[in-house]
Formats: structure tokens, C-alpha cells, sequence
């Protein structure tokens, strides 16, 4: 968000005198480092945006206020409900969503349970959104439009799908006012933002004399199409480059497969073959001619063409991107959350392939080296680190099942259970995984 939408509101404020700004809210406990950062500086900081020609440091003033939700709950609701606010924007990841595989809410979760009873404070984003509209409503506040701005397909209708069941269960009597006074527009969002290390404060510091406790690093690309459904009024972000389209679908659907799915795909077998920098992983031919044939054969044939967008060269950007060697973007935190990323990115297209009887060969090997990557060994005997709300089972599935990939696609609530009807697919997991373990994952790579 502060690399992204931030900065764009920060374009258009810097040359157009209106009052839109940003209320930043943080609802996860280790937000609070963040939050208090922020507010130390009066809510300003830097952006390093880097490409492998030069690095471009700006300051950014978009944001007026920030809250630690779990700190400070009743400030967060009444924000929601304060009829000034028109746009309530959600970066909260795929896994913040709290769905099952059939993308209904997740209501067996201890923390939706609770929220559902609307006792406590707050747990999960759709215990603070319905109090905030609860709140909305008594004030006669007025419509908002909630815009999520996460890698998921379909984004907005998905949100409104999952806020009205979770109204169903917690106040039936918000439904029909969120269907009146809540508009849901989906949107694509891009832009590779790392995790900001001390070496990029420290140049902050020694380059441009900023002390900035919170600065963000990005690439130089950006891009975001939202669907132009706001039911309240909307600042004109279209004059500094946003793209209000009628249907987002074709450009989020080209994102998440080729860029998102590729970086999954990517950063487990990179992950094995012991490189920890994703542009270091692209000097590697064997894995670039891997990724060029997974968006080419397996992922590209899945994709209706894109207005004003030539998949090719689209395909060739990401390469570049992804070759940005002043990123230094970790291959760990593209294997973060797999299986959130995995059934959104990797599972769709493989499932086009299937019933269309298309390659599948690049998309099925980057799941085999997703199920090595959960032994939490590497082939080294290296402790890997795995981060996913689902970690504990997958890795004791991936420990007991090492090369039986049918107990991985059995797991309730992770996967479409569709997959296990496909013989060629599981015979073509359990090839490669077999292989992974029995030759190492380069070699595997070099013989699929």
C-alpha cells in the first residue's frame, strides 16, 4: 500500500488542490512497529524506487493519520463510519480473506467464530468492517465503496461475497444495507515491493541525508485498473495513471498467473537449488528457460487477449523485472503463504489445462517443488523456514507423504478437490517428485 496506492494519491494531491487523504490502519499486533514508526514522523516517509539504471527517493505525505487497530479498536470503527471517509481500501493479503476452497467464509476459524458474536473487539477485517457499518448506518453516514487491493481473482466480488455471509451470521440486519450502500469494484494492483532491509535505510541516509525509520523499496514499474464502481465519490486518479475500466478481470487474470503464479513457481525451485535473491535465480539459464516455458506453454494458453496489452513483450517485462538486480527481492518472501498463493495463481490455470488437455508439465513441476520445499530440509540438511497459515499440516504431509502427493490434494480447505480426478496429473506430480528426491531438484529441472 505504501508503494502503491500511497504514492499514487501522493501524484495527484501533489498537483491538484483537493483533500482526499489516507488514514492508514494497521490490524495485525506486530503492525504497532510500523504504526508508532509512522507517527513519530508525523505519517511521512520515503519511497526508493530502484531500477538497474538509478534510484529515485521521494517523500510522501498522502497518509494523515495511522492506527494500530488492535491498540486502539474504537478509533478504526469510528473511522469506518465517519461520513467523510468515501473509500475503505483493503492490502491485508490473500490469506486475510479467511476462505475455504469452496471461497466461502471460513467460519470453523476460532477468530471469524468470535468475531461473528460481535462481543469483542475486533479480530479479523470483517469483525471491524460490520461494526464500522453498523456505525455507518446510525450515523446515516452515508455509502463507501470498499476496494480491495489484493492478488485474488474477482478481489471486490469475492469480499462482497464473503462481508455479506459474515453479516448473515453476526447481524442479518446490515445485509440489505450493504447491498444498498456498499459498492465492491475489483482491481489490479502491481508493483514488486520487498521487504525493506537496514543496508536500504542506510543508503536513505548516506545518499539523500533522510532519517527514516519506515522508508519503502520498490522496482520503478507500476501499474493499477480498477473497475469504476464507487457508489461514493472517488478522487480523479485517473490524471495521474490509474486506468478506470468496466471490466478488470482480463488484466487481474494476466497478473496473477503470469507474474504472481510465475513468482511462486519460481521461488521454490530457486529455494532448493540454494539461491536466496530472486535476480541472482534469474542469472541461472536453467531457470529462466523454466519460467519462460511455464508463462508460454502452460499459463499464456489459459489467457483471453488484453486490451492494449501484448502478452509476448508482457512476458519479457517480467523478466526484466524480475532481473532487477537493485531490488534484491528475497526468494523467501515469494514462498511465503503458498497454499493462499498457490490456489489463486497456480491451481486455475492448471485446472484450464486439464479439461482442455493443454500443458501442464511447468505448472505440475512447481507444485512437486513446492511439496520438497514443505520438508522444511533443504537438500543440504538446512532447516527451511516455512511461513503458512497452513504450515504445520503441510508439513507434516510433506514429512510422512514424502512422494505421494494424493494426501497433499486431500487436505480440507486447501485445494479444488477436482485435481484428484485427473490421472495424468497425479501421475505426473508423483514423477516429478520422485525424481526431485531421488536425483536433487536441478537435475530434475534438467530432465523433466
Amino acid at each position: 500500500h505504501r508503494a502503491h496506492q500511497a504514492v499514487y494519491m501522493d501524484d495527484y494531491l501533489n498537483q491538484f488542490s483537493e483533500s482526499w487523504m489516507i488514514v492508514g490502519v494497521g490490524l495485525m499486533p506486530h503492525d504497532i512497529n510500523l504504526i508508532q514508526a509512522m507517527q513519530s514522523q508525523d505519517n511521512l516517509y520515503t519511497v526508493l524506487q530502484r531500477s538497474s539504471e538509478q534510484d529515485q527517493c521521494r517523500i510522501i505525505g498522502s497518509i494523515k493519520e495511522t492506527v494500530h487497530g488492535p491498540s486502539h479498536p474504537e478509533k478504526v470503527i469510528d473511522f469506518i463510519s465517519d461520513k467523510n471517509i468515501k473509500i475503505i481500501s483493503l492490502t491485508i493479503t490473500e490469506k486475510g480473506y479467511w476462505y475455504n476452497d469452496e471461497k466461502n467464509l471460513d467460519v470453523k476459524n476460532i477468530l471469524i467464530a468470535q468475531d461473528i458474536l460481535l462481543k469483542e473487539n475486533p479480530k479479523t477485517i470483517y469483525g471491524y468492517i460490520l461494526k464500522g457499518l453498523q456505525a455507518r448506518r446510525a450515523k446515516n453516514s452515508g455509502p463507501v465503496t470498499i476496494l480491495s487491493c489484493d492478488n485474488l481473482p474477482g478481489n471486490g466480488e469475492l469480499t462482497r461475497h464473503l462481508l455479506l455471509q459474515f453479516a448473515s451470521a453476526a447481524d442479518s440486519s446490515m445485509v440489505d444495507w450493504i447491498k444498498q450502500s456498499v459498492s465492491f469494484p475489483n482491481s489490479m494492483v502491481d508493483r514488486i515491493t520487498p521487504a525493506t532491509t537496514p543496508v536500504i535505510s542506510q543508503i536513505i541516509h548516506e545518499k539523500y541525508q533522510i532519517d527514516d525509520k519506515c522508508p519503502v523499496l520498490c522496482e520503478n514499474y507500476r501499474q493499477w485498473i480498477i473497475e469504476d464502481n464507487f457508489i461514493a465519490s472517488r478522487p480523479g486518479l485517473d490524471k495521474v495513471g490509474v486506468q478506470f475500466v468496466k471490466d478488470v478481470e482480463p488484466y487481474e487474470k494476466m497478473k496473477v498467473r503470469l507474474l504472481n503464479g510465475s513468482h511462486s513457481a519460481l521461488s521454490y525451485i530457486a529455494y532448493l537449488m540454494q539461491y536466496r535473491i530472486v535476480d541472482k535465480a534469474l542469472s541461472d539459464p536453467l531457470i529462466v528457460q523454466f519460467i519462460q516455458n511455464y508463462m508460454k506453454e502452460d499459463i499464456t494458453p489459459t489467457l483471453s487477449q488484453v486490451e492494449g496489452i501484448d502478452l509476448i513483450e508482457y512476458q519479457c517485462t517480467l523478466l526484466q523485472r524480475f532481473s532487477n538486480s537493485s531490488i534484491q527481492d528475497q526468494i523467501q518472501r515469494l514462498a511465503e503463504d503458498g497454499s493462499q498463493k498457490i490456489r489463486n495463481a497456480l491451481i486455475p490455470p492448471l485446472l484450464h489445462q486439464l479439461q482442455t488437455k493443454g500443458s501442464i508439465q511447468h505448472l505440475v513441476f512447481a507444485l512437486a517443488a513446492w511439496y520438497r520445499y514443505l520438508n522444511a530440509v533443504d537438500e543440504q540438511g538446512q532447516a527451511i523456514e516455512i511461513k503458512d497459515p497452513l504450515k504445520n499440516i503441510l508439513i507434516e504431509c510433506a514429512q510422512q507423504h514424502s512422494q505421494e502427493p494424493r494426501f497433499l490434494f486431500e487436505i480440507e480447505n486447501l485445494f479444488d478437490r477436482e485435481l484428484l480426478q485427473y490421472p495424468n496429473f497425479l501421475y505426473l506430480f508423483k514423477k516429478y517428485i520422485t525424481s526431485i528426491h531421488a536425483v536433487g531438484i536441478r537435475q530434475a529441472l534438467t530432465i523433466m
